[in-house]
């Protein structure tokens, strides 16, 4: 009998020893899990302050690049009325000209989407934001950048010869050596036209990325506070 008592004391005990075994591996792997997701997450809350940050960066250049454009276009508009109607140079026209010379380079900061994609994409855990990041450094950068090359070449090879040919150089303000052969050059009136048509949808181009980074940082700001 008591033999009998110690056995199934023995038996309790083994399965008591083993339940607090798994109980203890159990809280150690949910642990281990909890701390492993709380490093994720400051990585992902690092990352999404990143390119926060960077996109607040190019904000400041995608102003300037606006207002660089706004004053082209402005600018090759007033040209081309004056060509067409043989008007003659007035000081607002002559106020403008110095934008003739102007080209935009956007810089843009994309070293943290770099290091993002180093770490792995899949460190932002949310789908949408994941691939609103991807589709702004990706297609919206990708665009401007494409297009503002296009816009350099043709200023380097139609438009500045065209300054070099019809203007004084030696003037920051861009006096034209004689207007009415300027405003009659057949070639200095096609740069102009085209000119207006890149500027025009560079500028719009501009607009809508200001737009979309605007939306994209208000989206980052509620997905970082949600995490912390």
């Amino acid at each position: 009998m008591i033999r009998k008592v110690l056995k199934n004391l023995s038996w309790r005990y083994a399965i008591g020893e083993v339940i607090l075994i798994f109980v203890g591996i159990t809280i150690a792997i949910s642990f281990n899990n909890w701390n492993e997701n709380q490093k994720q997450q400051k990585i992902e809350i690092k990352s999404l302050e990143e390119i926060n940050n960077a996109i607040h960066q190019d904000l400041l250049d995608i102003e300037e690049n606006i207002f660089g454009f706004s004053h082209r276009v402005k600018l090759y508009k007033q040209l081309i009325n004056h060509i067409e109607n043989d008007l003659p140079l007035n000081d607002s026209l002559q106020k403008n000209l110095p934008y003739l010379q102007g080209v935009t380079t956007f810089l843009a900061n994309t070293g943290p989407y770099e290091t993002l994609k180093s770490r792995g994409l899949d460190t932002i855990e949310n789908d949408s934001i994941r691939l609103k990041i991807s589709l702004y450094y990706d297609f919206e950068y990708e665009k401007i950048q494409t297009n503002e090359k296009r816009h350099y070449e043709h200023h380097m090879n139609y438009l500045k010869p065209m300054m070099m040919k019809h203007f004084d150089l030696s003037d920051y303000r861009l006096i034209p050596i004689n207007y009415e052969q300027l405003i009659n050059d057949f070639d200095f009136k096609q740069s102009i036209y085209w000119a207006l048509r890149t500027d025009a949808y560079m500028l719009d181009l501009y607009q809508a990325l200001k737009k979309k980074g605007n939306l994209l940082i208000e989206s980052l700001n509620k997905e970082i506070e949600r995490l912390k």
